[in-house]
This record gives structure tokens, sequence and C-alpha cells, in this order.
């Protein structure tokens, strides 16, 4: 069951049987940005990819390292070190900016036991009060799993994260956030399983109230990731098939806004260029060139590996592109800005993949 849901299959079991920072980096909310009617009029096409780490040879990465499988979530530490889930070996990498390993890999916790998860989302957690692991400490890192477990890391952990929550046949976890809502944190968990955005506060106590529901969303869509943007919460939703497996099609997903009180806010963007979308991350006008250039909303898709860019208010603007071709990194999941606290250049896009039907692992980032 674990190995179908490594190969995109992450509602499979799931689906058949129901029939399925700090990381506040991005501090500013997004009406600081200036909106207007334009965008970045260019150039989306002068981008570089750089490819740091991946399992194998193949990908021409600077570096290979074997258990780097399905590479999905990054997290940063304040000073923009990122931790990467991979979902195939049920690991954590810790690298730096550069992709060199600088802390052992971390293990997962299953169900069945403190290693062998598969690992999607992850967040940092700064607050020492918030969030409390059962070696008394505060979790540094959180991670949700395909398999329903939610687990966190702090030092005092080891080279094991700790089991926090097992909802084994409860939860597919595909995405995971963390925000404030009324001066209070809470985790913010994708459940593929139910179709719903499971809360938890910081005591990791559920939460019943916050229904992120939208009226309008059509039957067969599922959250696919959720992320804090802003003050803003974005939601990624994707059709998912017969089969339980992800619809990879031009045109499939739908992108929502809420509140952190899981209000719907608006609908952000709907198909298009959509095609499976699960990465999202907010681009400031300096990762653009040219005149006019303006932030926007990067949403990366899972389905065909590209990576599309809206005005904030949600009007497609254009595909990004490397070397002037519309950029296409297979089995593409997370793409993320560093923290603003950390010294890395701001506009590095880092990326996390699982190529070759999520068989193989790659980290690293786009740069104009």
């Amino acid at each position: 069951m674990k190995k179908a849901m490594l190969r995109a299959r992450v509602f499979k079991g799931a689906l058949l049987s129901v029939l399925v920072l700090i990381l506040f980096s991005a501090c500013h909310k997004l009406g600081d940005y200036y909106p207007g009617n334009g965008h970045p009029k260019k150039d989306l096409g002068n981008l570089r990819q750089f490819n740091l780490v991946a399992n194998n040879s193949t990908y021409g990465a600077n570096r290979v390292e074997p258990n780097l499988l399905n590479a999905w979530g990054i997290s940063f530490s304040a000073s923009g070190t990122p931790w990467i889930s991979a979902a195939g070996s049920g690991r954590s990498f810790v690298y730096d900016r550069e992709g060199v390993q600088v802390l052992a890999p971390v293990n997962i916790p299953s169900p069945a036991g403190p290693t062998g998860g598969t690992p999607t989302g992850t967040v940092a957690n700064s607050v020492t009060t918030d969030f409390h692991l059962s070696n008394g400490q505060a979790a540094r890192f959180l991670f949700v799993n395909l398999d329903g477990v939610i687990s966190g890391w702090n030092p005092a952990a080891g080279g094991n994260a700790l089991l926090i929550k097992n909802n084994v046949g409860q939860a597919v976890y595909v995405g995971l956030a963390l925000a404030t809502h009324n001066g209070q944190n809470f985790l913010y968990a994708a459940n593929a399983l139910k179709g719903s955005i499971d809360v938890f506060d910081r005591t990791f106590a559920a939460v019943t109230s916050m229904t992120f529901t939208d009226p309008n969303l059509p039957a067969g869509y599922v959250p696919f990731n959720i992320r804090l943007l802003g003050d803003k919460l974005f939601v990624m939703y994707t059709k998912v098939g017969a089969d339980g497996r992800a619809v990879k099609e031009v045109g499939n997903g739908i992108v929502n806004v809420f509140s952190t009180a899981g209000v719907h806010l608006k609908r952000f963007t709907t198909a298009g260029k959509l095609n499976a979308p699960w990465g999202v991350a907010l681009a400031s006008s300096s990762f653009f060139s040219g005149e006019g250039a303006q932030p926007a909303i990067l949403v990366g898709n899972f389905g065909d590996g590209k990576i599309n860019a809206y005005t904030l208010e949600g009007k497609f603007i254009n595909q990004l592109k490397v070397n002037n071709k519309i950029v296409a990194i297979d089995g593409l999941w997370e793409i993320s800005f560093p923290p603003a606290t950390s010294t890395i250049d701001p506009n590095r896009l880092y990326f996390a993949a699982g190529p070759n039907d999520e068989q193989d692992g790659l980290f690293g980032y786009l740069l104009k």
C-alpha cells in the first residue's frame, strides 16, 4: 500500500475504500504590495535551473544522495537551512543553500514505528511555547505523511522525528501550513482522504470550527496542498480519478483563498493552465526583470511540472521559462523562496520533485 502511495497514488487505497516560517517568512500582507492592474511584463524566459541534489546522476545535480526519493515538501529554518521531505525513503534531508548536507537525515515515523513514514508537507516553528513534543520541548519542524501520521522534530529528538498523531485510516495528508488566528498558532493539514483541511491548535488538539468550505467546489476535487502566503491561506485542489490518482491533465485544478479562520474569501483561479497544482509561492517584483515588473503568485503543477504566474488578483500572466523554453520539472512538488530572515538570495525559487513517476528525487532552484 505504501508503494502505491509513493507512485502518485496518494489517495488510492483510501479513495477506493470509501469512494477518497519561523515559517512566517512571507510576513507581508498581500495587500501591502501594489496590486494595480499590471503584472511582470518581462521577462519570464531568462531563468536558469540549478539542480543541487538528486538520487542519481541522471539529473546532472551537484550531489548524489541515493535516498533522496520523491522529494516533496520544503521548510526552512530562520537562517535559511532547507529541510526536504523524501516520501520515498521516509526521511527529511537537511542541506545548506547549495545542497551540502549539514545534518544527518531525520527519520520520519510511520503508523508501525519510528521509521518508514511517507512525509509530504512540512513547516518550521519558531515559537517555543507552542507545539510541544513528547520530550517536553517545542517542535522546530513539523511533518505530515501520506499514511496519516503527524510528527515533529527538535534537537533533543536526535535522529528520529517524534510521533504526534497517528491518523492512519482517517487521513491521507498531502500538505501542511502553520498560521496565526486571533493571536494563536494553528496547524492546517490537507487531508485528501476526507477532502478536508484538518486543523490543530498549539497543543495538537483538533479544531472543528474552521471548516474551509468552498460551496461551489465541483465534485471529485480534493485539497492537494495548503500554504500561507502573507496573511492568507491558499488551498490547491485536484481531481482524482477512479483509481485514486491525481488526474494529470491541463485544466485540472482550482486554487482558493481562505482566511486563517477557515473562511472562504475567493476563488483565485480555476482550470486554465493548471494541471494538478501543488506548489505555491509569492514572488516579489525583483524576481522578474523588465520595466513595470510587479509581484506575482506562482503556482506549480505536479501534473506537468510547469509553473504558472498570476497577478495578485488571479489573472494569468504566463508560465516560467528557462532559456526561453517553458520549464517543466518532472514530478514537481514544492516551490519556495527562502525566508526573509536568511542571507540567501531572495530570488532563488527552490523546488523539490519526484521525477520518474516519483521513483527519483530532485532538489534545486531557479534563478534569473
